[in-house]
């Protein structure tokens, strides 16, 4: 299953949700996370369109990791 967590963006200005595997430590882009405590109304673009491209594959469904 896929998960949102927040982690700086690429850019490194600020912060904005990232797309991440429940078993992995890093965000679909490679932008590593934070634990808790932040908020952001930001989405990465780089992982959404990763998800997006990876939803569109054959056979894959949202608890595939």
């Amino acid at each position: 299953m896929y998960e949102m967590r927040v982690g700086t963006a690429a850019t490194g200005t600020g912060l904005v949700w990232h797309v991440v595997g429940k078993d992995r430590s890093s965000a679909l882009c490679g932008q590593p996370l934070r634990e808790v405590g932040d908020e952001t109304d930001r989405h990465c673009l780089s992982c959404m369109s990763a998800f997006q491209e990876l939803m569109q594959q054959p056979g894959r469904s949202l608890t595939q990791t």
